[in-house]
């Protein structure tokens, strides 16, 4: 009933005060500039509007601000705090645009510059700075009053932590235009009117851009550096600062690999185009951006020690920028095989090959520093001892890098040698060929070596994978001490099944012998059945985590369970036994089912007309 309610105040509340900020600021614009001259029906619209936005949003934003101070549990509700913080981003960036555009026109006409109409810009301006601007500080301090009288914790918190991050980006982005353009100008030679207005319109973005990031951005840190583990905690504050990072990065590289293919062209003879200027100012302020981001994931690493969301969110960007960096590594190596087979086959002059030699120079230089950089962070954390290194090794992300490059190198491989084999073959058969068959050849050899070298690379990096987390999985299993607790057979069949599958595991089977006692104090794993007639106090005694099957007879029967049979038990024990030294919680081991069959024919069937296709886009490439 009350999440009902809240939803429909905020909501309509939210409605009522969009509408009727904007109908203000368009009716005042249009009542105040002689110049605009708005249509009756235009000014009646916004009339309406005002009039009936206005109680709309006072009558739901009251009832919802009773409804706070009787209950503080309404105040810090996520619904309001979505309210809160949707609608300071809602004004925010408009806000800022309208500061922007205010201050741009009225420096344009200092400056002498012309505008069409700078009266109905600078109306503009002011009325919706006015309006927007009043509208961003009342909320801004009910937000802050809200947190003071009722601390954000769960989805509240998340709420304004999305926001303060979200405005701290609109901010960084800003400043970082403001920044590249600025550095252009200054080392531009132009001059006159239109670059002074340029110049101004840059350090405008630059002192707007810092506003608006720094007051959100010192917002958050000073939220991190308080005692709210909640804070500290965050894995979207870890999402936004490698976000942040990763576009730095790409952004740099990219403009790098412009840097480098502009040098070899001229190393090489061939004209270079473009401004020096252009590439880098914005390679320059994104290293920088990257260079801060990162020096705040220190600091906070530092401060706090990384959770498993968390280290998700690492792996996840590390991972990313490590594949962009190896793709672009792989095509320039790629690119520069194809380049030396044709000029080596003589069918192009070296003249004709100088300009892709250029840029596949540049794109395996930025994309290879990248890749190296990364990927020796990655291995330094794959390779580190303990359950740290394990968890790296056996992380989804790793896992899919690694396997989605061997599947990619698999299918590029297998198109390469089709082709190749096609040409051959078709020659052989008396098909008239004219040219260079080894130029014809020069890439699917080139990108078929590269295919070669990332399944031989990326195989090993997979088995020295599997090798470390064998070797830490024995080292474990040789920790544990296992006590088995069943009758006859059974006992001897799970024993069996937990040596076959944990040959280092201390395994004892605990009897009637006169040292069961001290088997099962000593142990740390006690596994095996359990049947009503049992005694319940038996096995409380003893500290050691207890694994038990249920068991049922003629009178007993267990309900809201699957019944297990005798010949599943030791592979039931021998999964719960593998979940518990992984640190997993404990899942039921459960038998393919039809769905699952169907599912896995539809993903062979699928497999199979990508590989068919992508292997037609390959002979249509190379032909």
């Amino acid at each position: 009933m009350a999440v009902v309610r809240r939803w429909y105040l905020y909501i309509s509340a939210t409605i009522g005060l969009q509408g009727f900020a904007w109908s203000l600021i368009w009716l005042l614009h249009g009542v105040l500039v002689a110049s605009i001259r708005p249509s009756i029906s235009a000014t009646a619209f916004q009339l309406a509007a005002l009039v009936l936005c206005l109680p709309l949003w006072l009558i739901h934003w009251l009832w919802s601000e009773r409804l706070a101070r009787r209950d503080q549990a309404e105040r810090a509700s996520a619904v309001r705090k979505l309210y809160l913080y949707g609608n300071l981003a809602a004004f925010l960036i408009p806000l800022t645009g309208s500061v922007y555009e205010l201050l741009d026109t009225v420096f344009a006409l200092l400056s002498g510059a012309r505008r069409t109409d700078p009266q109905a810009q600078i109306w503009y301006g002011v009325i919706a700075s006015l309006v927007l601007g009043a509208l961003f500080a009342y909320h801004s301090v009910v937000a802050r009053n809200d947190a003071h009288q009722a601390p954000l914790a769960g989805a509240g918190a998340l709420v304004r932590r999305v926001y303060l991050l979200f405005a701290a980006g609109v901010g960084l982005v800003i400043w970082v235009n403001g920044v590249m353009d600025l550095i252009r100008l200054i080392f531009s030679s132009a001059s006159g009117t239109a670059v002074v207005q340029l110049l101004i319109s840059a350090m405008l973005n630059v002192f707007i851009g810092v506003i608006v990031w720094l007051g959100h951005w010192w917002r958050a840190q000073r939220l991190f550096a308080s005692a709210d583990e909640d804070e500290r905690s965050s894995a979207f504050r870890k999402f936004y600062l490698y976000l942040v990072i990763v576009v730095a990065t790409i952004t740099a590289v990219t403009n790098a690999t412009f840097l480098l293919a502009g040098v070899f062209r001229g190393l090489l003879g061939l004209r270079v185009e473009g401004n020096l200027i252009d590439v880098m100012a914005p390679m320059v302020v994104s290293a920088v951006v990257a260079l801060y981001h990162a020096s705040v994931i220190q600091t906070d690493a530092a401060a706090i020690a990384e959770g498993p969301r968390q280290a998700g969110v690492r792996r996840l960007a590390w991972y990313l920028v490590a594949a962009i960096g190896q793709v672009a590594t792989l095509v320039g190596i790629g690119g520069l095989l194809s380049v030396i087979i044709r000029g080596f086959a003589g069918a192009d002059a070296i003249a004709d090959l100088r300009e892709p030699l250029a840029w596949f120079g540049a794109t395996l230089v930025a994309g290879l520093t990248i890749w190296a950089i990364c990927w020796r962070q990655i291995q330094r954390a794959a390779t580190t001892t303990g359950e740290t290194g394990v968890a790296e090794r056996s992380s989804l992300v790793r896992r899919i890098y690694l396997f989605g490059f061997l599947f990619v190198a698999s299918l590029t491989l297998l198109s390469a040698l089709i082709y190749m084999l096609f040409r051959l073959i078709s020659i052989a058969l008396g098909e008239p060929f004219s040219g260079n068959l080894l130029a014809d050849l020069a890439q699917a050899i080139a990108f078929g070596l590269i295919a070669a070298g990332v399944l031989i690379t990326h195989g090993f990096a997979l088995r020295a994978d599997t090798r470390m987390r064998e070797a830490a999985e024995l080292s474990r299993q040789a920790q544990v001490r296992v006590a088995v607790v069943a009758e006859g057979e059974l006992a001897e069949q799970i024993a069996g099944v937990l040596r076959q599958q944990f040959p280092q595991l201390a395994l004892t089977i605990v009897g009637g012998a006169p040292d069961a006692d001290a088997q099962l104090t000593s142990a740390d794993l006690i596994v095996g059945t359990w049947q009503p007639t049992s005694d319940p106090n038996r096995l409380n005694r003893y500290p050691a985590r207890k694994l038990l099957v249920p068991v049922a007879n003629t009178n007993w029967a267990w309900v809201g369970i699957e019944p297990a049979t005798m010949a599943n038990i030791p592979a039931q024990l021998a999964q719960a036994v593998r979940q518990t030294l992984a640190g997993e919680p404990l899942r039921p081991q459960r038998g393919v089912g039809a769905g699952a069959i169907v599912g896995a024919i539809v993903a062979i069937v699928i497999v199979v007309f990508i590989i068919v296709g992508m292997v037609q886009v390959a002979l249509f490439t190379f032909t």
